[in-house]
C-alpha cells in the first residue's frame, strides 16, 4: 500500500474545490429529477434511486459542506474521503453518495457502529453549534434541526445517521492505516532540517547575453520544427450562444441626508423627546434597510429558480428551444463569433463567483465536453457577477491543429534560441563552478573567485529559513529548499531558472533549537500517522469503488 500513497495527496486538493463550490442553485441537476423513485446509480449490482440520492447523496453532501465550514477538519476529511476522483460540483455529490453506500457496507464487514451516546457527544463537540465560549448550544443546535436541515428534506434523525458513518469511517480509517507506521527518526530529521538557519552567498548569470549569440539561419529553425512540429498548435476555437440572467433588484433609495438642518420644531424638543425622534428615525431606517435587502433576496430566489428551470427544462428537450425559452424569460440571447480561449468576447471574460478554484467563466465554456447527446452541448448555468447567471450552448468549434511551418517559424525560432542559450548558460556555469571552487581551495573570496569565473553579480544571503522570502529580483525562489541538504563550504548544483542561473555556495548552517522541540515532534509524527491513514483510505475507497463497477444510470 505505502508505495500508492504519493498517488492520492491530489484528490485533497479536488475534494476540497468540489466542496467549496457549493450547491449555488439548491441542488444538482441529480437532485432535480427526485421525486419519482428514478433509477439513478448501480453499485455493485445493487440499483438505488433518486429519493436515495437527494437523502443520503447530495442533501447530505451539502450538509456536510456547510457544517465543515465552520471548521470542523473531521468533517472535511470525511468528504475528502468519500469524494475521491471529484472533478467537478455534480460529480463530487455522486462520488460522495457511492462512498458513503461502500462505507456503509464496511461498517457491516467490520462489525463497526457507533452508540448513541457516541453520536451525542460528538454532536456537542461541533464548531458549527458551538457558542463564543466554544461550548456547546443548545439553542443553536435545535435552530439548525429544526430550520436549517428542514429545507434540505432532513431531520435529526438524518443528521444522525450522518454523524454515524463519519465515526465509522473515523474506525476504518484507522484499521487500513494501522500498518503504515512512521518513523520517529526520519520524522525528527525532517524536522531538524526545516528548523535549519543558512548562510551563503550566491552569484548569478542572466540568460539575456546568451540569447543575444545564438543566430539561427532557416535552416537550423526548419530543421528543429520538424523533429517537434507537433509541439507547435493553434488554439482550439469556439462559437457559443448564451444569456445572462441578472435579477431586476430593487433600488437602494439611500440614506437621508445627515447634515439636513434642523427644523425650528425639532429645536424646541425636549433632549428626551429628540432621543425619542432620533430612535424611531434609526428604526424606521434599520426597517427599510432589511425591507430592501428581503426584496432583493426574493428576487435572487426567484431568478434562481427561473434558471434551475430554463435548464432543467432544456435537459428534458434534449437540447432543443434553448431561443424560444430564453426569450420566454425576457433573457437576450447572444451568438458569439469563433474565438480562442485566450481572447474571449469582454461579457465571457468574467470572474466567477463563490468559486474555491477561482477562474473566468469562460474557463468553464472551454471545459464542456461535447457528445452526441445535444445536451453535452449546454453549460450547466454558471454563477457570474455578483448576483448573475450565466449558460451557454456550445455551437461550433476547430480544434487545435499543428502550425504550419510559416504559421510556426517566429514561434520556432523563439524556442530554439531559448533552448540554446539555457544549454549555454548552464554549462557557463559549471565551467564557473571548477573554477570558483579552485579559487576557494587556494584561499580567495567568493565574491574574487566568482568574478575570476566571469561572474560580477554577488551577494550574502543570512539567516535562511524555510519561511524565508527569497527577493525575487536577485535570488531564486527554491534557495532554502536548495540549501538545506549542501554541507558548509560546499557548492550546490547549478539553480536553473527560465531566464537565469545561480551557484550558491553555502557558508553556514544550524539549527534552530525549539523549547517545545519533543512537542513538537509528537505533534508532527501524530500528523503523519493520520495523513497517512487518510491517504491509505482515499485508496482504499477508491479500489472499492472501481469493484462496484458503478453505472449511471440516469445517462442511459
Amino acid at each position: 500500500m505505502i508505495e500508492h500513497l504519493q498517488k492520492y495527496k491530489v484528490i485533497i486538493t479536488v475534494a476540497l474545490a468540489a466542496v467549496g463550490a457549493g450547491f449555488l442553485l439548491g441542488g444538482s441537476s441529480l437532485m432535480k429529477q427526485a421525486g419519482g423513485g428514478r433509477p439513478i446509480l448501480k453499485i455493485a449490482g445493487r440499483t438505488y434511486h433518486d429519493k436515495e440520492f437527494q437523502n443520503l447523496g447530495s442533501g447530505t453532501f451539502e450538509l456536510v459542506s456547510n457544517l465543515a465550514r465552520s471548521g470542523d477538519f473531521g468533517l472535511y476529511q470525511f468528504l475528502m474521503g468519500l469524494s475521491t476522483g471529484a472533478t467537478s460540483q455534480d460529480d463530487a455529490a455522486e462520488k460522495f453518495f457511492v462512498g458513503r453506500m461502500i462505507l456503509r457496507q464496511a461498517k457491516e464487514e467490520f462489525g463497526i457502529y457507533a452508540g448513541d451516546e457516541e453520536i451525542s457527544n460528538y454532536i456537542r463537540g461541533m464548531r458549527a453549534f458551538a457558542d463564543k465560549d466554544n461550548q456547546f448550544n443548545e439553542e443553536t443546535y435545535r435552530n439548525f434541526v429544526d430550520k436549517g436541515i428542514g429545507r434540505l428534506g432532513m431531520t435529526e434523525t438524518d443528521l444522525r445517521e450522518l454523524v454515524s458513518d463519519v465515526l465509522a469511517s473515523k474506525k476504518i480509517n484507522a484499521i487500513i492505516g494501522s500498518g503504515l507506521g512512521v518513523n520517529r527518526d526520519i520524522v525528527a530529521q525532517n524536522l531538524a532540517l526545516e528548523k535549519q538557519q543558512i548562510d551563503g552567498e550566491l552569484a548569478r548569470l542572466e540568460i539575456d547575453p546568451f540569447e543575444a549569440k545564438i543566430e539561427p539561419t532557416d535552416e537550423d529553425i526548419k530543421a528543429y520544427w520538424e523533429n517537434i512540429q507537433d509541439a507547435f498548435m493553434t488554439e482550439p476555437l469556439r462559437k457559443f450562444t448564451y444569456i445572462i440572467a441578472t435579477p431586476a433588484m430593487p433600488a437602494d433609495a439611500g440614506a437621508e441626508k445627515s447634515d439636513a438642518p434642523e427644523s425650528i420644531v425639532d429645536a424646541t424638543l425636549s433632549n428626551e423627546a429628540k432621543k425619542a425622534a432620533e430612535k424611531k428615525k434609526a428604526d424606521d431606517k434599520a426597517k427599510k434597510v432589511a425591507e430592501l435587502a428581503e426584496q432583493r433576496r426574493a428576487k435572487q430566489i426567484a431568478i434562481d429558480k427561473l434558471v434551475d428551470d430554463f435548464t432543467f427544462t432544456l435537459e428534458e428537450q434534449k437540447g432543443a428551444g434553448f431561443e424560444e425559452l430564453a426569450k420566454a424569460n425576457n433573457w437576450e440571447v447572444k451568438t458569439t463569433e469563433l474565438f480562442a480561449l485566450p481572447k474571449p468576447p469582454k461579457e465571457l471574460d468574467v470572474n466567477l463567483r463563490s468559486s474555491s478554484r477561482g477562474g473566468k467563466s469562460v474557463d468553464e465554456l472551454f471545459r464542456i465536453e461535447p457528445t452526441s447527446d445535444p445536451v453535452s452541448k449546454i453549460s450547466q448555468p454558471i454563477a457570474i457577477g455578483e448576483n448573475q447567471w450565466l449558460v451557454a450552448r456550445l455551437d461550433g468549434e476547430e480544434k487545435a491543429r499543428p502550425k504550419t511551418y510559416q504559421e510556426a517559424k517566429d514561434e520556432a525560432r523563439a524556442q530554439y534560441i531559448s533552448e540554446k542559450a539555457a544549454e549555454a548558460m548552464k554549462a557557463a556555469a559549471n565551467e564557473a563552478i571548477t573554477q570558483i571552487k579552485a579559487s576557494l581551495a587556494g584561499g580567495k573570496s567568493f565574491a574574487d573567485a566568482a568574478k575570476e569565473a566571469g561572474i560580477a553579480e554577488t551577494k550574502t544571503v543570512s539567516k535562511v529559513t524555510s519561511t524565508y522570502r527569497p527577493d525575487a529580483a536577485t535570488e531564486p525562489k527554491d534557495l532554502f529548499e536548495t540549501a538545506r541538504n549542501i554541507d558548509p563550504g560546499a557548492i550546490a548544483e547549478v539553480i536553473l531558472e527560465a531566464d537565469r542561473a545561480f551557484i550558491l555556495h553555502v557558508v553556514k548552517r544550524e539549527v534552530v533549537k525549539e523549547a517545545n522541540a519533543s512537542e513538537r515532534l509528537d505533534s508532527e509524527v501524530k500528523a503523519r500517522a493520520s495523513e497517512n491513514e487518510t491517504i491509505a483510505f482515499m485508496g482504499w475507497i477508491a479500489a472499492r469503488t472501481e469493484a462496484a463497477k458503478v453505472e449511471q444510470l440516469y445517462k442511459k
